[in-house]
Parts: C-alpha cells; sequence; structure tokens
C-alpha cells in the first residue's frame, strides 16, 4: 500500500507530471506482487486488487503521454499489464472546487466520505477566521484526563514554510500552502513513563478533529508526517521555535481548491476486514 500511494501520489500531479517516475516504487510493488502470487494467495485480497490497479493506471497514463512505458516493461511482470476492468480501484480522480462550496451543509458522514488530501493548492488567499473555526472546533477532542496538551504553531510566511517543508521531505509542490500548522503535544502535562505515547495519541485525535473542521470550511488540506530524521526535526524547532518537551506530531498544509484537482483515490479497506470480534456476539430480540 505504501508503494500504491506513492505511484497513486505521482499520477496525481496535475501541472508537472514526470515521464518515468517512481521506478524504485514499481520495482518494489511489482516484486511484492510476484512474490504474493508464488504462495498462491487470494487474487481478491485488498491489497493485491490496489497494487494491480494502480500498475494498470500507470501504464495507461505513460502510454496517453507517449513515455515510460520501456522502463514499464523493463520493471513490471507482464502478467500485471494487461489491462481488466475488474482492477479499476485505484489511480486519481477529479475534486471540483464548486463541490466544496456548500460542505458547511453536508451531514458528518457524507462529509468523512468526501474529504480527500488536496496538496496542489490555486494560490488564492484563506479566511484565517475559517481555519481559526476549525481549530475552536477541535478543541472538544478528547485528550486523557482532559489534558489538552496541544499547541498548534501557524506559519504564513512562505519562505519559512519552504523551509519547514523542506525538512519534512514529504510535500513535493513548489506551490506553498497559504497556511501552514504544525501540531504538537507537551509531554510536561504527562505524569509518568506509562504515559509516553500519549503525546501521538491525543495529538492524532486533535489533528484529525482539525482536518475535519477545515473539510467544513470548504478549505484544502494536507495531513504531512512528522517522521523526521533528528537533525531535520531539530531544524524545524529552531525554525518554529519549538521546545524539547513538545512532540511534533503532524504538519497541515492548507491552501484554497483550484477549480479542479486530480487527486489519489486512497481507496479504504472494507470495515469487514478489519473488525475482529471476539467472545459470543449479543443478540438482540425486537420485542415490537
Amino acid at each position: 500500500m505504501y508503494n500504491v500511494h506513492a505511484l497513486e501520489k505521482g499520477l496525481a500531479r496535475n501541472h508537472d507530471l514526470r515521464p518515468g517516475f517512481g521506478r524504485k516504487a514499481l520495482s518494489d510493488l511489482n516484486d511484492a506482487l510476484v512474490i504474493y502470487l508464488q504462495h498462491d494467495y487470494p487474487a481478491n485480497e485488498f491489497a493485491y486488487q490496489q497494487g494491480v490497479s494502480v500498475i494498470q493506471r500507470y501504464s495507461e497514463t505513460m502510454e496517453a503521454i507517449g513515455q515510460g512505458t520501456e522502463m514499464l516493461h523493463e520493471l513490471v511482470d507482464p502478467c500485471f499489464l494487461s489491462s481488466s476492468d475488474s482492477y479499476r480501484a485505484a489511480g486519481t480522480t477529479v475534486i471540483k472546487r464548486s463541490d466544496k462550496l456548500a460542505n458547511y451543509l453536508k451531514d458528518f458522514y457524507s462529509l468523512a466520505q468526501g474529504r480527500s488530501s488536496v496538496r496542489e493548492f490555486s494560490g488564492e488567499g484563506v479566511e484565517s477566521d475559517k481555519v481559526r473555526r476549525a481549530l475552536q472546533n477541535a478543541t472538544k477532542t478528547p485528550s486523557v484526563c482532559n489534558r489538552q496538551g496541544w499547541s498548534v504553531y501557524w506559519i504564513e510566511d512562505k519562505e519559512l514554510a519552504a523551509e519547514i517543508l523542506g525538512h519534512q521531505r514529504g510535500f513535493g509542490y513548489k506551490q506553498m500552502p497559504e497556511i501552514l500548522l504544525i501540531i504538537t503535544v507537551s509531554n510536561n502535562v504527562f505524569l509518568s513513563p506509562v504515559e509516553r505515547n500519549e503525546a501521538f495519541v491525543d495529538g492524532g485525535l486533535f489533528a484529525m478533529s482539525v482536518m475535519y473542521g477545515l473539510e467544513h470550511e470548504g478549505l484544502a488540506a494536507v495531513p504531512l508526517n512528522a517522521m523526521m530524521y533528528a537533525r531535520d526535526q531539530r531544524a524545524v524547532r529552531n525554525l518554529a521555535d519549538i521546545a524539547d518537551a513538545e512532540m511534533i506530531i503532524m504538519f497541515i498544509a492548507i491552501g484554497s481548491f483550484p477549480e479542479s484537482s486530480h487527486v489519489p483515490i486512497s481507496d479504504r479497506r472494507p470495515a469487514s476486514e478489519f473488525i475482529k470480534q471476539r467472545g459470543k456476539p449479543k443478540v438482540y430480540q425486537n420485542n415490537a
């Protein structure tokens, strides 16, 4: 799935798609799929379907621009290149700005299911009040013993944002976000080493609340992980003046939607695959 998503992100580039991109992701994905088949695992498994599907979308895209197909045939087993309607789950989809204008009227499930991470922004300004409302709403996020250890570092200086995201190493676009948020949680609010992982739990919950709030406000956003090398983390701390006690949980890049944007489909496993019931199920009787 890591390699599937890497290829989807590359396919979603609207303006500067690089012919033959993703050589390592293609090679690693092909190797995993070949080994999977050698073990005679089921072909209807979610990740396998995603892998074959994204290879076929990659092939179609390279054929459309007339480049990159030689590398594809060099790296990928021919059995994965035969196009099939049964492998259509992965790839890209188009998000339209007009579809986001009434987000504030949607019920929660519709809002949540319609959210996609967007990395390519229009360059138009963002109303800061919308972001502040999303942050205010996120204060209702549960935290252990209601300790609310989060802080949000707000950056509108695009040169500073570019320097910070250069250390994050995962944004990948020249057009900087209008607002970059850094979500942190302070270890100073915790009592003992038993709570050593709680910052990431509380911070992750808080960040997701912020993401839903931004979607409600009709803003484009993408969460960016903070899994950095030590030297990069030190640099980010220095650039944003973040104390050592604060765990850097996540970056959130925010901008305005372009008129239309290609984004990864980022298909999801059905709930039936990850629900693992234990014990005897309760039987409910209808007394009506």
